[in-house]
């Protein structure tokens, strides 16, 4: 089983207030709700609300740090650059079994409540994802995949398929309908992209201080805490599940870890995302997060992470979750790297998402 990765801690830009101007807290989470902690849908007591969001650098910025870097002579900056602890291993772990069915749910929340919070015109992180999980064997039926409130990325593009908007409502049920169906050997991708946030939630477990997710109701910012999440999925039969973070303090949401799990996370616990462009409505251009763009769209979908050829088969892509992490991690720029991406992997050896392998086109 390898080993879990730890970094050291480093300082984090927050904004320390329970209210972000342009979006409101929901007044549900000042009321104490003790029972059904684990329905997303019913948001829980919290105090001293912290919301991360995820940075944008200037250009100006980017380009004053990008004169202070040196890139060595030839080197390939598409090429998978060493990291200091390689996560994959080159050795496939156990295979997803012929009869076994994969589900998804894929969250991603670029258009919050007000223009102060917004990441993008509309979210790019969402639609990689779900291109990768079909390009991995996923059938469209189970995959639930919520995005920006108000659907005009929908009327756009008739090729974008969503089952509403990114709602906690929507998002509880979209995990509900998976539980009711899957069974052991089953697997499970859970991923979001959107902002986060820290607290002292009465979310069920001995933490503290507790991270979370935002997503929001079109009014009010809803915030989904780790305790939460773990105890949302711990009656689930299988344990081969993916949790995938591109949010500010991202780490911190690994109370979901267990046995055969894995857990993503695109920042380090006390520390910011960044966004790597915010898109463009008039061009049709989807924004995109800085870690999911490497993990995902140049990782998986461009198949730049490919480093090992499980199938000893060069036409096919065989990109398992550690080498799309090793390849984000290496090649996230320099001036991107404080976010510090973190994996926590109890799965042996290697995970390839489907056990499939797709061909390159």
């Amino acid at each position: 089983m390898k080993k879990l990765l730890s970094l050291a801690i480093i300082f984090c830009c927050v904004l320390a207030m329970p209210v972000v101007a342009g979006m409101k807290s929901n007044p549900v989470n000042d009321n104490a709700n003790q029972n059904n902690k684990s329905d997303l849908s019913r948001p829980i007591h919290a105090t001293n609300i912290e919301i991360a969001k995820k940075k944008v650098l200037s250009s100006d910025t980017i380009r004053e740090m990008k004169s202070k870097l040196k890139t060595p002579q030839g080197q390939d900056k598409k090429k998978k650059v060493p990291v200091e602890e390689n996560v994959a291993t080159g050795t496939l772990g156990v295979a997803l079994g012929s009869g076994a069915n994969k589900y998804a749910v894929i969250v991603g929340v670029c258009d919050y409540p007000g223009t102060a919070n917004d990441l993008c015109w509309s979210d790019g992180d969402s639609l990689n994802m779900h291109q990768a999980l079909l390009n991995s064997g996923y059938e469209e039926n189970n995959i639930y995949m919520y995005r920006d409130f108000d659907g005009r990325d929908i009327d756009n593009d008739p090729n974008t398929i969503t089952r509403g908007p990114a709602t906690a409502v929507n998002i509880e049920a979209g995990i509900s309908a998976i539980e009711g169906v899957e069974v052991a050997g089953d697997e499970i991708v859970f991923f979001f992209s959107g902002h986060g946030a820290s607290g002292f939630a009465n979310d069920g477990d001995s933490e503290r201080k507790d991270e979370a997710i935002i997503v929001h109701d079109g009014t009010n910012a809803v915030f989904i805490w780790d305790g939460q999440l773990k105890e949302r999925f711990e009656n689930f039969n299988t344990s081969r599940i993916i949790f995938i973070f591109d949010s500010c303090r991202a780490e911190g949401m690994n109370d979901v870890m267990e046995t055969g799990r894995i857990v993503v996370a695109g920042s380090e616990e006390t520390k910011v995302g960044y966004v790597l462009s915010s898109g463009d409505e008039e061009s049709g251009i989807f924004g995109e997060g800085v870690f999911t763009y490497y993990f995902v769209n140049e990782g998986m979908l461009q198949g730049l992470a490919d480093e090992y050829d499980n199938d000893n088969n060069s036409n096919t892509k065989d990109i398992t979750i550690e080498e799309a992490f090793d390849y984000a991690k290496g090649n996230i720029p320099a001036y991107y790297r404080r976010q510090n991406p973190i994996i926590n992997d109890s799965f042996i050896n290697d995970l390839l998402l489907g056990s499939y392998f797709q061909p390159i086109s």
